[in-house]
């Protein structure tokens, strides 16, 4: 199991940048930025120009994340997320932690969200929360010192079916079980068990992450390659 330093240490690596977590940090949260990073990492070798901004659009170089659920429109800190650019395609953000409007018009608690930069320029203006539709990619990122627990694919399932399947939601714990793997398996819902720094799980994880950033280039810029 990883430790925070651990975690730390690979996201700092990924982002090129000073980042809110400390060794203090909560683990999950740590975790959740770890995820992060690997987001940040595949956008990177998949040939995307990156840059962080702050709430204010402003460029960003101290990365201040969320250790709780919010609006991706809220002010309240100087809350970071990056910015994806692949070729003429239209930009993604991606974010931490921030409420998701499912196509039942339900919100949920996502922990890793890429989107389009148009839709989350819309709700900062108008203050509401983003749609499921407009989303690329949501991670649901679980850490356990213990037992996975059953009940976690079950929500995973639930929160699937709102968000549907062009936000590609990815169900990732950095350890597992053996229901939880069978569970997910026989709902045919993408996952990737025990993802730790330096575990050939992450390459999993990364595999799924650029086959989004594939089908958003596909559609916008054909003549664009995703490595």
């Amino acid at each position: 199991m990883a430790a925070v330093d651990e975690l730390l240490a690979e996201l700092r690596a990924h982002l090129r940048a000073a980042v809110s977590y400390t060794t203090a940090s909560m683990p999950n949260d740590v975790y959740e930025g770890f995820l992060f990073s690997l987001v940040i990492a595949t956008a990177r070798k998949s040939g995307a120009q990156i840059r962080y901004q702050d709430v204010n659009g402003s460029m960003a170089s101290n990365l201040v994340f969320r250790t709780s659920p919010g609006w991706l429109y809220s002010t309240a800190r100087n809350y970071t997320h990056a910015v994806l650019e692949f070729g003429r395609a239209p930009e993604l953000e991606v974010h931490i932690g921030v409420k998701v409007q499912g196509n039942s018009g339900v919100e949920h608690e996502c922990d890793v969200v890429v989107l389009d930069a148009e839709e989350a320029d819309l709700c900062r203006f108008a203050r509401t929360s983003p749609r499921a539709s407009k989303c690329l990619l949501v991670i649901e990122c679980k850490y356990y010192t213990g037992h996975l627990p059953l009940g976690q694919a079950r929500g995973f399932a639930g929160l699937s079916a709102d968000l549907g399947r062009r936000a590609h939601p990815i169900f990732v714990a950095n350890t597992g079980s053996g229901s939880v793997t069978k569970y997910l398996t026989g709902r045919t819902l993408s996952r990737e068990l025990h993802v730790v720094p330096r575990a050939s799980e992450v390459e999993g994880v990364q595999s799924l992450i650029r086959e989004a950033f594939k089908d958003h280039v596909g559609r916008r810029d054909s003549g664009l390659r995703v490595y």
